[in-house]
């Protein structure tokens, strides 16, 4: 993705089409826009091959605006990135027909707790982009009302389709799994300091 990106930035600035001081600017949104971009293809591709599409859409949808305000765990590197991300939307995928009480209480449960973890602790920046605190709180704010969203969408899904119910929780809890994994990368972090 880094080479193609600056192949295209490149391109453009020996074009005409943007000047060199932009160059570093173009390059790095070609890059976020390929590696999202085939992120979705590659997740809608997962969800033809396992008959779940409306599913994987439901699951992007619910994604991409909640991780990309709440923050949380990156990937070292992209492939590790792409591992985890397709762990994540698999599983619940394949969770989506559960057909168990007791398991959708469970998830139902899974997902009240991550909410209140999301909601005391968003946005987690990276280290790559440290927020400052007007930035955390107003893109905190915006996470935290999606993440309440998100969860009453969920219960109100209930009545109409328990599996997409559990979708939308399984997004939830996934993104705490991501704080989670943040927290732990944090106090490593700290410990290689001392």
């Amino acid at each position: 993705m880094e080479k193609i990106s600056q192949k295209v930035a490149r391109r453009l600035v020996e074009n005409g089409n943007i000047r060199k001081e932009h160059e570093a600017v173009y390059q790095y949104a070609l890059k976020s826009v390929l590696i999202l971009g085939t992120n979705v293809l590659l997740s809608l591709l997962i969800g033809i091959v396992l008959g779940k599409v409306g599913y994987c859409v439901l699951f992007l949808c619910a994604m991409i605006p909640l991780r990309s305000n709440a923050g949380g765990y990156h990937a070292p590197n992209l492939a590790l990135c792409y591992i985890l991300s397709f762990t994540s939307l698999i599983t619940t995928l394949l969770l989506a027909d559960m057909d168990s009480w007791s398991g959708g209480i469970l998830l139902a449960v899974a997902a009240v707790v991550s909410t209140i973890i999301i909601l005391k602790f968003a946005p987690l920046d990276t280290k790559n982009r440290r927020l400052d605190n007007k930035e955390k709180r107003r893109i905190g704010d915006k996470a935290r009302w999606i993440v309440g969203a998100e969860l009453t969408i969920g219960f109100l899904l209930l009545k109409i389709n328990f599996s997409c119910s559990y979708v939308v929780w399984g997004v939830i809890s996934w993104c705490a799994v991501g704080y989670m994994a943040w927290f732990i990368e944090q106090k490593a972090e700290t410990r290689e300091k001392k």
